[in-house]
């Protein structure tokens, strides 16, 4: 079986995307206005007991621009371009104004990426070593909400706390599918390195019948730790979620070591970049458990499973660190499925790309 993608049209960890860092002497970027954007695109490669796919896929490419007003406020606007680029507008991706009156405060409103639970998904799209997030990760979380979030930070703590609209089209709302709440803290805890924190997490979905923000699961709660020593870095994380509207609960565990082990290779300030991540996603159930949409859904449509293992390794070339890279991984995945009495997927996926944000 051959296939390829089809269109889909209609920021490290959490500090880093929304507040500075904690010894940065300013508040907000220095250029009053910037012209933003990424651009992903990735040749990927499917090989499994049940069929073959390949393609190449635009798989990101936004654009817009960030201003800072009264050294206080930013105000964002990006849009989606259309992957096969027929049709250039494809969205709002985010428009938000974010207000940072300190150097430990902010509050954002409007529409973001939400970048607020668990150790993947607080990473943003432009910085991930990975060139998709986990299964479970993209099963239980929500992409982008529009709503209002606070995140600060006090001595070793630093927290978040957010309410957001049920809802979602392709601007921003019509506040008519109830709403979802976040809430979580971390402390600066370094356990297995020099340095780290532990996050807990909790995201609340109120469950209205025509929610289209949020994935259907009304409790989902994360405990991960984020560790550096020197080159190598180290992230685990467990994320539950109890499913609603017939989903099965769902439980899954991450550990996701990256290693530089080289620098100016080419030019000064460039390096390579290993990174490896296993992945188990279990359900208390049969079909609790989707396969990812991308990829190994182009072999198997719909494939549904109760137990689900996966690896991946790669290696990236960090131009000019993440706004600049090139990157090639494959990842081994199972999904077990017990009612049907043997694997609903069983193969490798391939992947080689070029990442660029500015």
């Amino acid at each position: 079986m051959e296939a390829t993608a089809q269109p889909h049209c209609g920021l490290s960890n959490r500090a880093w995307n929304w507040l500075p860092p904690k010894n940065s002497a300013t508040r907000l970027r220095e250029d009053p206005l910037s012209i933003i954007g990424r651009y992903h695109g990735q040749y990927w490669s499917v090989n499994a007991d049940q069929g073959r796919a390949d393609g190449w896929e635009n798989r990101r490419f936004y654009a817009g621009a960030e201003a800072v007003l009264f050294h206080t406020f930013t105000a964002q606007a990006q849009m989606k371009f259309c992957e096969d680029f027929d049709l250039v507008y494809d969205g709002l991706y985010q428009a938000y104004v974010k207000w940072a009156p300190t150097e430990t405060f902010s509050l954002t409103a409007g529409r973001v990426d939400f970048l607020f639970a668990g150790l993947e998904r607080t990473i943003s799209s432009t910085k991930i070593a990975t060139f998709e997030r986990g299964l479970l990760v993209n099963q239980v979380m929500p992409h982008e909400v529009v709503g209002a979030v606070a995140q600060g930070r006090a001595g070793d703590f630093s927290y978040h706390a957010g309410a957001f609209s049920g809802s979602i089209d392709q601007e921003f709302t019509t506040f008519a599918g109830g709403f979802g709440a976040v809430a979580g803290v971390d402390y600066q805890l370094p356990l297995f390195s020099k340095e780290g924190s532990l996050h807990l997490d909790y995201l609340y979905n109120n469950g209205n019948s025509s929610n289209s923000a949020f994935e259907p699961y009304n409790h989902i709660l994360s405990l991960w730790h984020q560790g550096q020593s020197g080159s190598f870095g180290l992230g685990l994380d467990l994320t539950a979620g109890h499913g609603i509207k017939g989903s099965k609960s769902v439980l899954g565990v991450t550990v996701l070591p990256t290693y530089v082990f080289r620098k100016n290779v080419l030019h000064k300030g460039d390096a390579l970049q290993a990174v490896l991540r296993y992945q188990y996603a279990v359900s208390d159930g049969n079909n609790g458990l989707q396969l990812q949409s991308r990829y190994e859904q182009e072999v198997v449509p719909g494939g549904l499973g109760n137990a689900y293992h996966a690896i991946y390794a790669g290696i990236n070339y960090l131009i000019y660190g993440n706004r600049f890279k090139l990157m090639n991984g494959m990842k081994y995945s199972v999904m077990k499925d017990s009612a049907l009495g043997h694997d609903r997927f069983n193969g490798w996926t391939c992947f080689a790309g070029v990442r660029v944000y500015f």
